[in-house]
């Protein structure tokens, strides 16, 4: 039998600091989509266990999504190679229409088998999963990898005070007003991942409070995860009391929270400030949790893992919803692990030589109108 190996990755340079916060954010985002997808029915002000384990849950979901950013833009803000890294992009784009594909073809064979006949409204959708929003996150983050260079260009020249004035200025229009006005001001989801990318690349350039340590950052993400979770409580607990009451329990979870915001930047430099020694394992099930979330998250199966398998819904008045939630949790974790492993070490290569055929064409003529328009302009 051939031995499985990881011959294209280099697992022994990485920050398993770092990798393993991968691993529990991906956990903390399929935790909220159990909640989400589950189909409960709970009352917004309800007070009971099974609400407030909901509530908790789903907590974790903005707070994981918001430490991926700031993961990357840790790690992004000192690119200053070609604008454009056709490989990076493209591998990206491979992994992502590799489910995409994979999961409607699936569907549309089983849906052949069960409907005896084949429905193809979607198949063209799937092979454009970034511009069709099939995943929101992805659809986001990928505009933010195409623009990030000049957004280095920029945040690269100024000084370090006009670069805090900038941190300032969009958390107040970004966050704080959204948070106290319950307003977006202009907001959406690609200008708060710019937003978040810088004020990382803020701290890999600068840096934090130097006196402060990873433990101190721990004990803070504690006490505000706290604060936000009973601020849900007390919304309840006003809303039962007062009928006018216009805020929903978990109106502070909110992926542009101040509260959030606070504690995703707590809990990312925790691991950030903590230096332990690289552990093969951590690194291998890090670099899967993309995978993990393209696989768990596809329209088609949420529902079908939340709602027909796992049941979710059945257990909302039951304090049961408490360890069945995680068992399901990490047993779709762990089996999404162990499909994107296969993928990388199996599907990946060949995959990748299928998409050249279409891909390469396109990039020579993207390169050559390039070169004619910077002939035009100058």
């Amino acid at each position: 039998m051939k031995k499985l190996s990881y011959h294209n990755k280099n697992f022994s340079n990485r920050n398993s600091s770092i990798e393993l916060l991968r691993i529990i954010s991906m956990l903390m985002i399929v935790f909220h989509h159990f909640a989400r997808h589950g189909e409960f029915q709970f009352w917004d002000y309800e007070l009971s266990v099974p609400k407030l384990w909901y509530n908790f849950i789903i907590m974790g979901g903005k707070i994981g999504v918001n430490i991926f950013v700031l993961i990357s833009g840790y790690f992004l803000i000192n690119n200053n190679g070609n604008l454009f890294n056709f490989n990076r992009i493209k591998k990206t784009w491979d992994q992502v229409c590799f489910y995409s594909v994979g999961f409607e073809v699936f569907f549309i064979l089983l849906y052949f088998v069960v409907k005896d006949r084949l429905d193809l409204s979607n198949l063209i959708d799937s092979f454009f999963p970034v511009t069709t929003s099939q995943w929101w996150f992805v659809s986001t983050y990928f505009a933010l990898y195409l623009i990030h260079p000049f957004i280095n260009k920029l945040l690269l020249s100024l000084d370090k005070k006009t670069y805090e004035y900038v941190i300032l200025i969009t958390a107040f229009c970004w966050c704080v007003i959204p948070t106290f006005a319950n307003s977006g001001y202009e907001s959406n989801s690609l200008l708060w991942f710019i937003f978040i990318y810088s004020l990382s690349g803020y701290i890999k350039l600068y840096g934090l409070n130097s006196k402060l340590k990873n433990y101190h950052y721990a004990i803070a993400a504690l006490i505000f995860s706290a604060l936000t979770y009973f601020s849900s409580i007390a919304i309840s607990f006003l809303g039962l009391r007062i009928t006018d009451f216009k805020l929903g329990s978990t109106y502070f979870y909110d992926t542009q929270s101040l509260f959030v915001l606070i504690i995703s930047l707590c809990i990312f430099m925790t691991f950030a400030t903590t230096q332990i020694r690289n552990v093969k394992f951590i690194n291998v099930v890090a670099s899967a949790t993309f995978g993990v979330y393209l696989i768990h998250e596809n329209h088609y199966l949420r529902n079908i893992l939340w709602q027909t398998v796992f049941k979710n819904s059945s257990y909302q008045n039951s304090i049961m919803i408490i360890p069945v939630s995680i068992i399901a949790v990490f047993l779709v974790y762990a089996v999404c692990t162990i499909i994107e492993l296969i993928r990388q070490r199996f599907f990946e290569m060949p995959f990748s030589k299928i998409t050249d055929i279409i891909l390469i064409p396109i990039r020579k003529t993207l390169s050559a109108l390039a070169k004619h328009a910077s002939v035009f302009f100058n």
